[in-house]
């Protein structure tokens, strides 16, 4: 990366909504607000970034995504995390 002035800038996400092709995955992470929240689960989100890549690089950045998370937890402590209780124990 360069040290460019029109790097792009840093947002925050708290909602990714996965689209996939026969060749390639989007990624579009949003951020939902409290006032969403209060019109329910389907209260909608703004997109701040939309990421697409290959399929293979998807599949190559997981144990990339596994091994900084397992480091984090490692030195850290867990990550709590819904719907990741019951990985694994099947």
């Amino acid at each position: 990366m360069t040290n460019d002035a029109r790097q792009p800038q840093p947002v925050y996400a708290n909602v990714v909504e996965l689209t996939t092709g026969p060749y390639d995955i989007v990624l579009d992470f949003g951020f939902r607000g409290p006032e969403s929240m209060k019109r329910g689960p389907e209260g909608g989100y703004e997109v701040v970034a939309r990421v697409a890549m290959s399929l293979a690089h998807a599949k190559s950045m997981v144990p990339l995504l596994a091994r900084v998370i397992a480091d984090y937890e490692e030195n850290i402590g867990p990550i709590t995390a819904p719907g990741f209780d019951d990985l694994g124990k099947q």
